[in-house]
Order: structure tokens, then sequence, then C-alpha cells
């Protein structure tokens, strides 16, 4: 039986950190790619492709140690219809430099004896592109789902799916030249099942009133550094633990994460703590208690919490009225954000449809260089002259170190954090500083007197929170923006100290983007929409991403294997994703630092006084009656403001 909100709230830091250490090892693994493929590869999948008709081709069993580059293949223009050639094992013959798809093309081995190609490569990186289409396609319809009915049905089933992923992946590998083909489902279930790790921990940070944003990022952070476990078990694999081990051992985790989501996760949305519906509740329930920070807990001590996070979920909006996030002002019937059309906002919404550019092209980027990692280091190599016996261990180190990188994802999610978090919050010693009076529940700043939520009674002016969060998201998607600017310039070197520096920044700016995406959703928009509109650009990005295999495939061929000029015309498109901070900025500038407060047409509740914590719900709904004139409710931590 799921949890209540109380219950759930009693066991938040173990949801928080289980949910932080799921998304690490589960949600988006599959952006390891670098590493994954060189274990596909070295255990045949696709390797029949490498081989002509006629060929023998190799059972797994049969296979031998083979260096990875072989001699220039002959110059023959037909193959031949005899198979001839040397007799490695005794059971098969390998036609060694005879036979190939064209005589300049080398012949390749990985380590475990199966041949490589460039038509193993192109369909491998084919199915990669379909399985982050998956990831990231699949928010939409998540996000309606999870804004209706909560995250423990999707955590449950993700789960299972996760670890089906890995058990085809494991059984795919013992005979690789038939069941090579369940690659697609495999590579499919995890995005699709990856995902869900994350989607449903967004809602988790609810619990952490004053650490939200922080949360939050950490949540996407740890999503972002998932990536590392592939290059973990690439260095285990090279030690010698088989594929199968290692995939039948991440699939029972996955099973283990469902039995955790079955005992903690709540069966209802988890709404934010201040919201208006929470506390209507609680003074109907307890209009005797005190309310301040100590009493925060009571938010969710009670089981009719479950039914009112239903109501944040719009199923009883007719019944309650509307329901405020924290912060928001209503007027009327509606809010001072009236919940918009979501169709308008996808087609009318300038800022809307620059973050669905910029998401789309820093995407592209970001996966592209993932999938084409092998293609860009090969490609460097040769040009800087290094022995093609040297190519395998190269592409194998670099594929480990930027693996390793990806833990920096983590790192920054705090950075980002910061970034969003700026100069929202009081400061307490600024207050009593101000001239903070505890009797009036006043402070004095720059002469005026404020309230505790800093408004100004006497001139009806208060801080306008909402220019500040809109001043954090450009910078946010300015610093994005020139971060990934800088990473397109250093990509374009064949020098390898240089990648290191593109590793990391590669990290930063796929913790940057999903973070400032989502604040900006957040800020701008009505939340009912939050889900769907992550959802919408999601699913549009992840359409985009599929770009890349057809991109791949030019390179190879049109390209001679450099991805030089592509690289080229993509920095000049990512520098469109300047235009979303200069919106951003503009749509700031539009607003004044303070907005108006009439102070005869609101009610300050501060902490010592119980008797007006909250007006009842009869009350709420004929706040509009008061001096007969339109009213502002604000939600705000610490107090209630009408």
């Amino acid at each position: 039986m799921a949890p209540s909100i109380k219950k759930a709230y009693k066991r938040k830091w173990w949801i928080a950190c289980t949910a932080i250490l799921e998304n690490l090892t589960f949600a988006a693994v599959l952006l390891g790619w670098s590493s994954l493929l060189l274990m596909l590869k070295n255990e045949g999948f696709y390797a029949y492709r490498c081989y002509e008709e006629g060929e023998f081709l190799p059972d797994k069993g049969d296979l031998t140690n083979a260096t990875y580059y072989d001699e220039l293949a002959d110059d023959v223009t037909t193959y031949p219809t005899s198979t001839t050639g040397n007799d490695t094992t005794g059971n098969y013959t390998m036609m060694g430099n005879e036979t190939m798809r064209n005589s300049t093309e080398k012949i390749k081995y990985m380590p475990s004896g199966y041949r490589t190609c460039v038509a193993q490569d192109e369909i491998l990186n084919r199915y990669f592109s379909i399985g982050s289409c998956v990831l990231s396609a699949v928010t939409i319809c998540l996000g309606a789902i999870m804004d209706t009915y909560g995250s423990r049905a999707i955590r449950l089933t993700g789960s299972v799916t996760f670890a089906l992923s890995c058990f085809l992946f494991a059984y795919g590998s013992t005979n690789p030249n038939e069941l090579s083909s369940l690659m697609i489902p495999a590579v499919c279930m995890n995005g699709a099942g990856g995902i869900t790790y994350i989607f449903t921990s967004f809602p988790i940070p609810n619990f952490f009133e004053n650490l939200r944003s922080t949360m939050i990022a950490l949540m996407i952070g740890s999503y972002s550094a998932s990536a590392l476990i592939y290059m973990l078990f690439k260095a285990l694999y090279d030690m010698g633990v088989s594929f199968q081990t290692l995939m039948m051992f991440h699939g029972s985790l996955a099973l283990l994460t469902t039995l955790n989501a079955f005992i903690s996760q709540p069966g209802v949305p988890i709404p934010a703590p201040g919201d208006l519906s929470y506390a209507i509740s609680l003074k109907e329930k307890k209009k005797a208690e005190k309310y301040d920070q100590k009493a925060a807990p009571e938010v969710f001590d009670n089981d009719a919490s479950d039914t009112v996070g239903r109501r944040l979920s719009n199923t009883d909006n007719a019944e309650n009225g509307k329901t405020l996030a924290p912060g928001k002002v209503v007027k009327d019937d509606e809010s001072s954000e009236p919940k918009q059309n979501f169709w308008r906002i996808v087609c009318c919404s300038p800022i809307y449809m620059c973050s669905v550019v910029t998401m789309c092209l820093t995407q592209l980027r970001l996966i592209a260089y993932m999938g084409w990692f092998e293609l860009y280091f090969t490609s460097s190599a040769e040009r800087m002259g290094y022995d093609d016996s040297e190519i395998y261990d190269l592409v194998n180190y670099y594929a480990q170190l930027f693996g390793i990188f990806q833990i920096n994802c983590f790192f920054m999610a705090p950075v980002i954090g910061q970034i969003m978090d700026w100069n929202l919050r009081s400061n307490k010693t600024d207050n009593k500083s101000a001239g903070f009076s505890p009797a009036k529940n006043e402070i004095k700043l720059n002469g005026t007197e404020q309230d505790v939520n800093g408004n100004a009674p006497n001139n009806g002016a208060r801080k306008n929170i909402k220019k500040q969060q809109i001043m954090n998201l450009f910078r946010a998607f300015f610093i994005t923006n020139l971060l990934l600017t800088l990473f397109g310039i250093l990509i374009l070197f064949d020098n390898f100290h240089l990648q290191i520096i593109a590793f990391i920044l590669h990290t930063v700016v796929r913790t940057f983007l999903h973070s400032s995406t989502g604040g900006l959703y957040a800020a701008m928009y009505h939340f009912s929409h939050f889900g769907k509109l992550t959802g919408f650009t999601s699913f549009t990005g992840a359409a985009f991403i599929l770009v890349q295999d057809p991109m791949f495939v030019a390179i190879n061929s049109d390209f001679g294997g450099n991805p030089f000029w592509l690289n080229v015309a993509m920095l000049i498109f990512t520098a469109t994703g300047f235009l979303l901070p200069f919106l951003l900025w503009r749509e700031a500038n539009k607003l004044s630092d303070y907005e108006p407060v009439a102070s005869d047409d609101r009610f300050c509740i501060a902490d010592d006084d119980t008797e007006n914590l909250v007006a009842s719900a009869h009350s709420i709904r004929s706040v509009r009656d008061v001096n007969g004139s339109s009213n502002d409710v604000t939600v705000s931590k610490g107090a209630l403001v009408f």
C-alpha cells in the first residue's frame, strides 16, 4: 500500500538520498555510450555486417584474440569466390586481407577477435540515436501522467523496464550473430526506463522548502552524472568481468529500486509545502495550533493531505477554487499568472519557442559528441600520425577519461542551483540591521517600514521577486550558451589536451541546460503546465536528436570520416541560442524593482498571530468582496498575505 504524504514526509531524507543514488546509477546511463560502444563491439553485436557473403561467420566460442588493426587491404576490386586464407582456429577460415567492402578500407579487429567496420558503427550509432530519442521523448507522456496521478506508478514501471533492458543486453551477448536485433528493444527500454528515475524525482524537493532549487539541481546533476556507470563497467570488463555478469548485476539493482519505490513513494502528487491549499487544510483541522517554522512538518501531518495533493493536480479545481503556488497573487477569480492555454504558450510565446530551439541545438551538440566519440578520436589520431595499432588504446583511454568526468555533472548541480536562487531569499541578519521590530513585525529598509514579507504598507510596494527570477534565468542561459560556444570551438582542434577541457565543458553544459530550462518554465508559466511544457520540450529535442544519424552517415561517406565541417556548421547554428537570454533580459527590464500592493486590500499574518493564521475556505472565497474591489492573495515563506 502506498504511504501517505505524512509518512513520506517523515522519510524525506531517505527518499531524497536514495533518489539521488538511483539517478546516479540508472537515470541516463545510456549517455555513457562511448564506453558501452566498445563493450558492444567487443561482444560482437552486429559484427556480422563486417563479413562478406560467402565468408564463414565465426561463433563467439570460436574466436581468438587478434590485433585491432590489420594491414591495409590488398588492392583487390573483386572478391574471390573461394575462401582462401589462414585458418587461425581450425574451426573456420578468416579471409585476412583479401575480403572487405572495398580495397581501401582497413580490416579491423576488436581484442575479442570480432571484426569491426563502418557498417557496424553506423547501425550501432543509429540505435544510440533511437535510445537517446526515447530517453527524452517519453517525458511528454510522463509529464501529463505525473501531474495528475503522481509518480509512484511511473517509477515502479520504469524500474522494471530498465531491469528488462539489462537482461536483454546480457541475453543478446550470448549469441550476437543471431540475437543482435535484441539491441533495438534493449536501448529503447534502457532510455525509457532510465528517464523515469529523474522525472519522478522532481516532486521530491517539495519536501524541502528552503532547499528546493538546490535539491532539484542535485537531482539533475545525479541524472547527468549517471553516464559514469558504463565507464566503471568498462573498467571492470577490461579486468575480466564478463559483459553478461555486469548487465545481470545492473538489472538486479534496478529490481531493488522497484522495492524501494513500492515502500517509499506516495501514491499522490507531492505539492509545495507552502501551498495555499495546505494552509487551508491545516487551518480547518487544527485551528488552535501556532503556525511557525517549527510547525512546518505539520503541513504534511494529516491524511487529508493526500486529497489536497490531488487538488494540486487540478482534479478538484472546480470545487476548491484556484490553487496557488507559493509567492503568487490572485486577483478576483484568477491568479496574477492566469492559467494560460497550453497551445497558446507553445505557439505564441517567443521565450518558450526560443527555449525549444536552444534545447534542440544544444541536445544535438551534446548527444552527437557522445555518439561520434570514437569517430572524433580515431580521425584526429590518424591525422596526427598515430600508428594504427595505437588508436584502439587511445580511444579506450579517452573514453574512460570522458566517463570519469561525468561525475562533474553532480558537482556542477549546486552551482547552477545557486545561480537560479541568487538574491531570492531574505537574509535575517540584513533584516535585523535594517531595523527589525518584533512587536510590529516590520522592518525599515531605506527609511521605509516593511512587513515580514518585505512589503511596504505605507507606500504600497514590495520587492518584485519575479524580476529577480528572470534575471537569474538570463544569467544561467547566457553562461550556458557561452560555455557551449567554447566547447564547439575546442572540438575543432586536433589536440587531445584541449579535448580534456571539452569534456569538462560538456558536463557543465548538460547540467546547466536542464536545470535552467526547468527553472524557466516554473518562473514564467502557470504551474499546472510545468509537466506538459517540460515533456513537450524534451520530446521536440528528442526528435531533433535523430538528425545526428544521417549526419554520421554523411561524415563517413562524404567527408572521409572527418567531422570538422559539420562541427563548424553546428557551431554557427548554436549561436542562435543567445537569443533566449536576450529575450529574458528584455523581459526583466520591463518589470519594475518593486510591485505595488494596496495596504487596505490585504491582511498581514505574522508568526505570532494564531487567530489570523489562515482564513477559512469560505473567507478566502469571499476575499474579492473586501472593499468591493479585487484583492491580492500572496503565499510566501513565514506568512500569508491576503
